[in-house]
């Protein structure tokens, strides 16, 4: 397993009330107890904000209660951008810790090391899921496993078909291929990518196709530890810089909306048909598919987005998405445990039907997206890179930091600014410099 270690800080709001969840939005749902076993609760802390996650999860726990009537769930969700780290390091100082805890182990360094997440190294169920190195890397800290991994995600460009089947345009396999496509649908009066900048979590995905890819096929798995401690600065990663220039050929063909959308009026603008693609995980495609139900025309693909003239430079990035840790002090953490290992199993196909995730263990319907499917299908291929392939994360102040540098260059590119690429590279790494300053 990938060794982490990342120092959780920055975030955490010293200050917050102890009344952990009193901001939080709840959902709780009851059933009796029976056959005289003694009624228990569970609660799930999650950043869930997908309607077609969260109505998953209650179906998953539906089944559960189904199978044992005295168990029943209480779901805490926050925003992963805004308040999750902060009532979760609240839950921590006031004791209050909730059952089972949404997350990648290496950004939750305080959660484990006072003993909030059970060690599941040796968990059966996970041992059968067959895992890769790199899939163990994003459920594990410091060489060992802590969260029960559900499913994972890449991302790539979500493309109308009928309007490339229109304008003749086949699946670009290059980099110049993406960019004379481009140009022929804003040519042919359509708006060419349904943006939404608004949201942290879409500038970072522009660049990981180059950052992610190349620093793995190079070795550079200590690319992040690097970075955070000092010992390297951006400039020393020429793909630093090649991941700014390779999305800026794309944020050159924006919307005047691209800065203020979020990701749900990107996902209704590309159902809409006005824009002719979507560049955007694929924790989406059920938020897609549950906006089509009244649209059975609208048919759309999905391709990895090239980042040279070489295919073979191309290769889907993957992380695990939904992983869930189990809280050990708990007095029903047996209980959480079972769940989480029904949820991976019995409960698997409930899951991947509802949100359209694909799943670890490799499970799947003929229920599910035809591009689940081929997600799934390239992963068996081994033509990816995994995040947990790295020895650590990028911690959630870095992560900020990367993120409000990325922003910029967007903003940059698209109001016709004076930076460059340098430049834009130079301020993130001042950002970087100012963090460890503080420290």
């Amino acid at each position: 397993m990938t060794k982490r270690k990342v120092i959780l800080s920055g975030l955490l709001l010293a200050t917050l009330s102890a009344f952990v969840f009193a901001n939080g939005s709840k959902e709780t749902k009851t059933a009796p107890a029976a056959g005289g076993n003694k009624a228990v609760v569970i609660k799930v802390f999650h950043y869930m904000t997908q309607n077609t996650k969260q109505s998953s999860l209650k179906a998953v726990e539906e089944k559960f209660t189904q199978k044992y009537p005295n168990v029943t769930f209480e779901n805490i969700f926050y925003n992963q951008g805004t308040d999750y780290f902060p009532q979760l390091q609240t839950a921590l100082n006031s004791g209050d810790v909730p059952e089972i805890i949404m997350g990648n182990p290496s950004l939750y360094p305080d959660l484990i090391e006072n003993g909030y997440a059970m060690d599941i190294t040796s968990d059966e169920v996970v041992g059968k899921l067959g895992l890769t190195s790199a899939d163990l890397g994003d459920c594990s800290y410091k060489g060992k496993a802590y969260a029960y991994p559900v499913d994972y995600k890449t991302w790539g460009v979500f493309y109308n078909k009928q309007i490339f089947d229109k304008l003749g345009i086949a699946v670009p396999k290059t980099a110049s291929q993406l960019e004379a496509a481009s140009k022929k649908i804003q040519d042919a009066g359509y708006d060419v990518w349904a943006d939404w900048y608004k949201d942290g979590a879409s500038v970072d995905i522009q660049t990981r196709i180059v950052v992610w890819t190349k620093a793995i096929m190079k070795g550079d798995m200590d690319l992040f530890a690097n970075l955070m401690s000092g010992k390297k600065k951006l400039a020393d990663y020429p793909y630093i810089k090649e991941s700014l220039d390779n999305w800026a050929t794309r944020l050159k063909y924006h919307r005047n909306d691209a800065l203020s959308n979020s990701q749900d009026q990107a996902i209704e603008l590309f159902v809409s048909g006005k824009c002719a693609m979507f560049y955007m995980g694929s924790w989406s495609i059920g938020d897609i598919q549950s906006k089509l139900v009244n649209k059975p025309e609208f048919k759309y693909g999905f391709f990895l987005c090239p980042v040279s003239e070489d295919p073979a430079d191309t290769k889907m990035n993957i992380q695990i998405d939904d992983a869930f840790m189990v809280n050990p002090k708990s007095k029903v953490a047996d209980w959480s445990k079972k769940f989480m290992q029904f949820w991976l199993t019995e409960g698997g196909i409930i899951w991947t039907e509802g949100t359209n995730q694909p799943l670890v263990s490799g499970a799947s319907t003929n229920k599910v997206s035809p591009i689940t499917k081929d997600i799934a299908a390239v992963k068996k291929t081994g033509n990816y890179v995994g995040y947990g392939q790295f020895t650590t994360s990028y911690t959630p102040e870095y992560t900020a930091a990367w993120r409000k540098g990325l922003t910029a260059w967007a903003e940059n590119v698209i109001k016709g600014g004076k930076l460059t690429s340098t430049d834009a590279e130079a301020n993130i790494q001042k950002l970087y410099d100012d963090i460890r300053a503080t420290k």
